[in-house]
């Protein structure tokens, strides 16, 4: 198998199952994070037909990032599984709650966008951990 099948293969299932877990809770009613619009809508500037780029966008960064996971861990020589795809992903998550409560929420050029609440950062925070863990164990299996 060549080695670049593995991350992306993980960062796909990885982020697949991450934006179910962003979507679930909106469409549920449970809260109203709602990610792949507010990232949209930082490409488009309007909300009107955002969900189509912010998704896109998404995948793309998600493939992306298990990359970045697998060259970091690769270059350290730590092996890439469950455990550290988990290390990985919370110290992602850690840094995209603080992006997403300091960029995005405040400086979002959409109103609507800038109070979320600490749900939208801490569904973040779960979400990437999640992405991790996908993507370790899909390498790890792979290779």
């Amino acid at each position: 198998m060549n080695n670049w099948q593995p991350p992306l293969l993980g960062g796909l299932l990885g982020t697949a199952i991450m934006t179910f877990s962003l979507l679930l809770p909106k469409w549920l009613g449970f809260g109203q994070v709602d990610v792949i619009r507010a990232v949209g809508t930082l490409l488009t500037r309007k909300v009107h037909h955002a969900f189509l780029p912010g998704l896109i966008f998404h995948f793309l960064s998600g493939i992306l990032f298990a990359y970045v996971y697998y060259f970091i861990l690769t270059l350290s020589h730590i092996p890439f599984n469950a455990l550290t795809g988990l290390l990985m992903g919370t110290l992602h998550g850690v840094v995209v709650m603080l992006l997403v409560s300091i960029m995005i929420m405040e400086h979002h050029p959409i109103a609507y966008y800038h109070s979320r609440g600490p749900m939208t950062g801490f569904s973040q925070l779960l979400a990437h951990m999640l992405y991790g863990v996908i993507v370790g164990a899909v390498v790890q299996i792979m290779s």
